[in-house]
């Protein structure tokens, strides 16, 4: 008997093995590091000066209230940057008291835990879908749009297109990374990324293998996939909705 049970955890642990070594890895494709899942940088985060760019757009950072009516962010890297903006330049805090008009569950928390004054969160996760969705909250408002050096989306163009009016500041820059080799992800893992850039710097180090499964955090980031990626699109725009439909996918 004693044999027979040695035989059956013998047999168990080679299927367990079989299993764990079939399973694929998840990656996170990101510019900064995640506690939750292993990540791979392949990019970096810049802030820059906002308080010299409201200048430049004249709007006087003592008198922001007067000139801005709605905040537009599609990023919370962008928050970040004026929020790190404002702890150097303490009028630019009457930010906290303009209403927001900002997309997905990632900005949201980032501005619940500021303080912002936030009056519209889109669950779409499309640029365009977005400025579908504030075009009549925008309707007669001067809008100030915190973005990135580099946009994928047309939101801009939509909200000029209806004719809102709207000032850009580049809140932020993604900057590329070169990496070594050695640090390309094992054929067959599941690689979530967090932003279209992100997409492009990690093709820019490593090009593609055709047995990646890719998900991309909305559909802005999908749609700069090439047409032979086998991606997938988070049903929700959050990290953690991301990680859950990578542990199902790394089950193929």
């Amino acid at each position: 008997m004693a044999s027979r049970a040695l035989l059956c955890f013998i047999e168990s642990t080679k299927i367990l093995d079989k299993v764990v070594r079939a399973m694929r890895e998840i990656v996170l494709i990101n510019s900064t590091i995640s506690k939750e899942i292993p990540t791979l940088c392949v990019s970096e985060i810049r802030y820059l000066p906002i308080y010299d760019a409201l200048l430049e757009s004249n709007i006087p950072p003592h008198a922001i209230k007067e000139h801005i009516d709605a905040l537009v962010f599609t990023s919370k890297h962008a928050i970040s940057a004026l929020m790190c903006e404002m702890e150097k330049h303490s009028e630019l805090r009457a930010f906290l008291e303009i209403p927001v008009l900002a997309i997905g569950a990632g900005c949201e928390r980032v501005l619940e835990s500021a303080g912002f004054c936030i009056e519209f969160i889109s669950s779409s996760s499309h640029g365009e879908s977005f400025a579908r969705e504030i075009i009549t909250r925008a309707c007669g408002r001067r809008l100030l749009y915190l973005r990135a050096q580099s946009i994928v989306s047309n939101l801009d163009l939509a909200l000029k297109q209806a004719q809102i009016p709207l000032t850009q500041i580049i809140a932020y820059a993604n900057t590329p990374k070169s990496l070594p080799y050695s640090q390309k992800p094992a054929p067959r893992s599941v690689l979530i990324f967090s932003a279209p850039s992100n997409y492009h710097a990690f093709v820019q180090n490593f090009g593609w293998d055709s047995s990646y499964i890719a998900i991309a955090i909305g559909q802005t980031t999908l749609r700069a996939f090439a047409p032979s990626v086998q991606g997938y699109v988070s049903p929700k725009q959050t990290l953690e909705a991301c990680i859950k439909l990578a542990k199902e996918l790394a089950r193929i």
